[in-house]
């Protein structure tokens, strides 16, 4: 049902509406209906309608824009264009009798006729410029005979409602603008303000793709309140010029920046002073020529640079589409973050982090913003995708290809910072992930500050300029690696695949793998935090202060990822199998433990999947049965319904299969790090009957904290004092725990049962602690290497498992013996050489080890 139009007020306008005949109506359906229209068009079109009056306002005389303007305020039941200037006042019935032509002909006066609608409470239409003429140099149009912005100034003065400019603009083709002008722009007109031969062919060649953007709506009653002793002539001017400015900002967050060839880039770049000192460096060093040297730099930047284009993105787009719809049940966009992005974008060039959790990641975010408006950023992609045919089409789509070290390659780490340094002055988005490479295990790797490093020094030159760093995170109900990610979790080397191999895998294109999240961060400026690490204006930052202010950066960038991770339906049924102690989990205690589980992720600030929800706030039942069918087509999880008769049991069984426990740990670390405070305050206090005094508290739970540090960064935004107050007084207030004047224990009514439930948790962790602890033993002072001990840790601990002293399996996997083994290097029990791992200086003989080990709180609800 379409809905009904804004009525204006009493008519006092002898013009009407447009009115289009069969022909036209015909014309309006078949190609006006694929406008992909900006959201906030009509609600701020609609809102302004009902404070005052609206006008439509557009860059450059167009018939097309007109009719097409005149379909969609239809089409969304907007007000009525009863004006629009430089057109002719025939064409409100370009195909009517010959009378009624004869009456709407040039005898009134534009001036006239404009007041007249818009005193009469109606909209109009207004074109601020003329399109240049052919063989025209003109960059900006041509100037209109008669100023219509001065005569709405000089009605305003005499009007009490106020009239709202609303700037819009139709993009009928995604290419960039040319840095330079070619044949065909002197002859047609410039892309910008096109001639009516190249509106017409751009028009039939782009109508499936061409977009309706808007700008802000524009008060001009609060415009001239503001300045009241500037003449009509110069409030026309200035509202003119805020008119195309927004007009302008709306069209460059579409388009992004002028596009120069591959070739005046590599230019640009290799005339830049700190590219020339590096290629005499280089030429001196290896005694080479320049001229080789440069030739060979050139290449390298070749293989470098992206090569951006509208054709490939919208193939991808569209093709990746098909792809999404087929694999994937949903793909939930954050609305409110895109517009926070949308903002940023309009003020500065963007850095977007985002999370890496599959290599679908680098297809995702670009389609999410080509969908919204938005442009796609170029993304930092390793060589290793840079093969024949995909590399080329990638680059095309927005890639450049980096090499995974620069070890003895500086000239080619100077030509790499020359060019991110150039793309954000140019001001086009920029896309790496913080992580380096993909997560495995469902959590946040630790960050990465090679490329970061780069985007700092860039941005700390660049002081004029706004840089925005944008964390996102990307989260997936079954990512499509799963059993890969499996594989190397047990220790199998990585497989070096990519995108195009899954998606050729005829069971990825045949299978559902959930809905995907995409949410973004809260962004902050880099200049905001740079200002903390400056000592004085202008002066360059020192060695260890620029070293902590990447650090900051990073550590900003994936704790505000975390924040906003989603906590999906997957992760709940993940988390509530995996801390269950017995052998099978019967679907009435799942839905409990998930309806605890979503309260506490609530209390703890985690965003949860809306469909998780229901009205009465409880989870619902067929959400979770979806999650579950999910990891039992996955043969993650099994089933186990009791026949009896012809009827079967509706509460069925579910149990986990060992060896599978891994794959269902990946999503209960997805949402981990929003219990992980909890999960330290349980471990420290579970094993105590009569509770531990606030003090003990407070340092078991800060070395707990330590110990963990490279798996949960306790203390990233806040110091550890003000984490370990919040957490306790949550859990307090939860009544999860209680405080009887200086001691803290478990409370006694339901809710304390969380309390074991956080504490197991990070049993795994602390199991592969003590597997570590049992793997360094046997270390002699000989050395081993780090990939031999870990095979052999590995093998101890299936041993250990299989005797029962692990009782989880996904304790045996590389990544937590990794961290494990950076812990116990950090403590002196460890320590790396030539030789590989020796002991350490506090490993002065198995007691050490023992003594350490007894440490760990490591207990379960049994042993309680």
């Amino acid at each position: 049902m379409q809905p009904r139009p804004v009525t204006p007020g009493p008519t006092a306008a002898s013009a009407r509406p447009y009115e289009p005949n069969a022909v036209m109506r015909w014309v309006y359906r078949r190609f006006f209906r694929h406008i992909k229209v900006d959201e906030r068009w009509s609600r701020s079109v609609r809102d302004s309608a009902h404070r005052g009056v609206v006008v439509y306002v557009m860059r450059s005389i167009s018939i097309l824009d007109f009719v097409c303007l005149d379909f969609l305020v239809k089409r969304f039941g907007l007000p009525l264009v009863r004006f629009v200037n430089d057109l002719g006042l025939g064409i409100l019935e370009p195909f009517g009798k010959g009378g009624r032509r004869l009456r709407f002909r040039r005898q009134i006066p534009e001036q006239t006729a404009l007041r007249n609608v818009v005193e009469g409470r109606f909209s109009a239409l207004l074109f601020l410029r003329k399109p240049g003429r052919i063989g025209s140099r003109a960059q900006k149009g041509r100037r209109l005979e008669v100023d219509l912005i001065r005569t709405l100034v000089e009605t305003q003065r005499t009007m009490s409602q106020p009239i709202f400019l609303v700037p819009q603009t139709f993009i009928w083709s995604m290419r960039p603008r040319k840095a330079r002008r070619g044949i065909a722009d002197f002859v047609f007109g410039p892309v910008e303000w096109p001639g009516r031969i190249r509106v017409f062919f751009r028009f039939l060649l782009n109508y499936r793709n061409a977009r309706l953007r808007a700008g802000d709506s524009f008060d001009l009653k609060s415009f001239l309140d503001q300045h009241p002793d500037l003449s009509d002539a110069q409030l026309s001017d200035k509202v003119r010029y805020a008119l195309l400015r927004r007009i302008e900002r709306e069209r460059d967050e579409l388009l992004g920046p002028r596009k120069k060839s591959a070739q005046r880039i590599q230019d640009e770049l290799l005339r830049s002073p700190r590219v020339r000192r590096h290629l005499t460096a280089e030429a001196r060093t290896s005694g080479k020529t320049i001229a080789k040297v440069e030739a060979g730099a050139r290449r390298e930047l070749r293989r470098l640079c992206a090569n951006q284009t509208p054709f490939v993105l919208g193939v991808l787009d569209r093709f990746f589409d098909w792809v999404w719809n087929r694999i994937y049940d949903g793909l939930v966009v954050d609305k409110e973050g895109i517009e926070r992005l949308r903002s940023a974008t309009r003020d500065g060039a963007l850095v977007l982090l985002p999370s890496h959790k599959s290599h679908i990641d680098y297809l995702v975010l670009s389609s999410v913003l080509f969908e919204h408006g938005l442009i796609p950023p170029l993304i930092a992609a390793g060589d290793n995708l840079n093969f024949f045919p995909v590399g080329g089409v990638l680059r095309r789509g927005g890639a450049f290809f980096i090499r995974r070290s620069f070890r003895g390659r500086k000239l080619y780490a100077a030509l790499v910072d020359a060019y991110i340094r150039k793309l954000l002055v140019e001001g086009f988005p920029i896309e790496f992930f913080i992580e380096g490479g993909r997560s495995r295990t469902g959590k946040l790797l630790e960050p990465k500050y090679g490329l970061l490093s780069m985007v700092v020094d860039a941005a700390t030159l660049l002081r004029n300029r706004n840089i925005y760093f944008v964390p996102i995170s990307i989260g997936y109900e079954r990512v499509i690696e799963a059993r890969s990610y499996m594989d190397e979790l047990h220790g199998a080397d990585k497989k070096r695949e990519n995108v195009g191999n899954l998606l050729r895998t005829s069971k990825v294109l045949r299978s559902k793998y959930g809905r995907l999240y995409v949410q973004f961060g809260e962004i902050f400026r880099f200049g905001e935090v740079l200002a903390e690490y400056s000592e004085e204006e202008g002066r360059p930052l020192s060695p260890s202060r620029r070293r902590a202010l990447i650090q900051r950066i990073a550590h900003m960038v994936t704790h505000r990822i975390n924040q906003v991770t989603t906590a999906t339906p997957a992760a709940l049924v993940a988390t509530a199998l995996l801390t269950h102690q017995k052998r099978g989990m019967a679907h009435s205690e799942l839905f409990c433990i998930a309806r605890g589980l979503v309260g506490a992720l609530r209390r703890a600030g985690a965003p949860i999947a809306e469909q998780i929800v229901s009205e009465t706030g409880e989870p619902r039942d067929d959400v979770l049965r979806e999650a579950v069918r999910l990891f039992i087509d996955a043969g993650s999880v099994r089933e186990h319904r009791e026949i009896r008769g012809q009827s079967e049991e509706h509460d069925p069984i579910y149990r986990v299969p060992d060896q599978r426990r891994v794959a269902l740990e990946y999503y209960k670390n997805n949402v981990l790090h929003f219990l992980a405070p909890r999960a330290f305050v349980s471990a420290a206090l579970y094993p105590h009957d009569d509770g531990l005094s606030v003090a003990d508290l407070r340092d078991r739970v800060r070395d707990i904290a330590h110990l963990l540090v490279h798996e949960f960064p306790l203390g990233a935004e806040a110091p550890f004092e003000d984490t370990f107050d919040a957490t306790l007084r949550a859990m307090v207030d939860a009544g999860e725990v209680v405080v009887d004047e200086t001691r803290v224990s478990v409370a006694g009514n339901g809710m304390g049962r969380f309390v074991a439930l956080y504490a197991d948790l990070l049993r795994p962790y602390f199991e592969s602690y003590l597997l570590a602890l049992r793997g360094l033993r046997s270390l002699h002072d000989a050395g081993e290497s780090n990939k031999d001990w870990l095979k052999r840790t590995m093998a101890l601990g299936e041993r250990m498992y299989l005797q029962g002293e692990l009782e989880h399996r996904e304790a045996i996997t590389q990544p937590k013996l990794d961290g494990a083994l950076r812990s116990l290097k950090e403590a002196g029990l460890v320590k790396s050489s030539k030789q590989g791992l020796r002991p350490g200086p506090k490993f002065q003989s198995p007691e050490d080890l023992a003594t350490y080990e007894r440490c760990l709180p490591i207990h379960t609800a049994s042993d309680h």
